[in-house]
């Protein structure tokens, strides 16, 4: 039997996240109007955060879903949709954030959009025979349990590895940045996180019918994550 399970993979987090050109009103009045417009592009939430420089809709049926709308910048617009320990796939989650996309240009019409950078981001759990940590530090490292002597004589109770690699493109594609975290999972030593992130950090023009490219970005990273990041962790 394998150490880590390639079949035991769940998902534990989607995220996909716009930051635009331009700074829209923030006024409870234009919240309304945003609710609505979700509404009617098939996405109702129980829960709504109002603030002067952001507001927030949370829900958890039929799966988990946030999404956030804030000025991070002097005319700069973030638009996150963001799901924790879903209950669906990635594909239903480009769905509903394609939805939140399309409730925000109805909201705030333009004749264009200014994407700054795009940002996507997914989560996996994989089990392992034995504790994750243990599986990373010694069978995929080759490393010895006694080098954690140096550091006390406490246990230590888990940790991981965090990957940069610099934006890049590869075939065409357009660049982009990766981010590889893999550490155990405190809460159930015997399972690996593994959390992949892809920033494209080159500015384009969308224009006012064209939708977000969502579903591809997401699709290119969930590919990766899963062939890969999976081939080097295990």
């Amino acid at each position: 039997m394998d150490a880590l399970n390639r079949e035991s993979r769940t998902s534990v987090h989607f995220m996909v996240s716009y930051m635009l050109a331009g700074a829209p009103a923030f006024e409870q009045s234009r919240a309304v109007d945003f609710q609505k417009a979700l509404l009617d592009n098939g996405l109702e939430f129980t829960q709504t955060n109002i603030r002067p420089r952001n507001f927030m809709l949370l829900r958890q049926d039929p799966s988990n879903l946030q999404v956030k709308l804030d000025s991070p910048g002097p005319q700069i617009t973030g638009l996150h949709t963001i799901a924790n320990n879903p209950t669906y796939d990635i594909d239903m989650f480009a769905r509903d954030a394609l939805a939140v996309t399309d409730a925000y240009r109805q909201t705030w019409p333009a004749p264009h959009y200014q994407i700054i950078r795009a940002t996507a981001k997914v989560s996996h759990l994989y089990s392992s025979q034995e504790h994750a940590f243990k599986y990373l530090w010694e069978t995929r490292l080759g490393q010895s349990p006694e080098d954690f002597k140096r550091l006390g004589p406490r246990p230590v109770a888990g940790g991981g590895l965090r990957l940069m690699i610099p934006p890049h493109a590869v075939a065409g594609e357009e660049p982009r940045s990766i981010e590889i975290r893999i550490e155990s999972f405190l809460r159930e030593p015997r399972k690996l996180l593994v959390e992949t992130t892809f920033a494209w950090p080159q500015p384009k023009v969308l224009a006012k019918d064209d939708a977000f490219d969502i579903p591809q970005r997401l699709e290119s990273l969930e590919t990766y994550a899963v062939n890969e990041v999976w081939t080097f962790v295990s």
